[in-house]
């Protein structure tokens, strides 16, 4: 079952293929390949920095936000953290 926590966009990604991903720039958008690792924008509440290891990296933003780079396979339990208020994955940039 999707996690609530995780928008929707994001819930597709990871229940998506390699080359489902691969074809679609739109869910391949925060996913490296080579280390098998997902940037995402989080909605927080008091201290990620505490979660820092080997496979979640926290960058704080200010007002509650951060970019954490978290290894595919912990995703669901970095979401299910108390601290956590939502997730989402980054949005591809266009410019007319």
């Amino acid at each position: 079952m999707a996690n609530a926590k995780l928008e929707n966009l994001l819930n597709l990604a990871l229940s998506a293929t390699t080359e489902e991903l691969e074809k679609s720039q739109i869910l391949m958008t925060g996913y490296t390949p080579a280390t098998r690792t997902w940037e995402l924008i989080v909605k927080y509440h008091g201290a990620l920095e505490k979660l820092e290891s080997e496979v979640i990296h926290i960058e704080p933003l200010i007002n509650g936000y951060a970019i954490a780079t978290v290894r595919e396979d912990f995703i669901d339990a970095f979401a299910d953290l108390d601290e956590v208020e939502y997730v989402e994955k980054p949005k591809r940039l266009f410019f007319n």
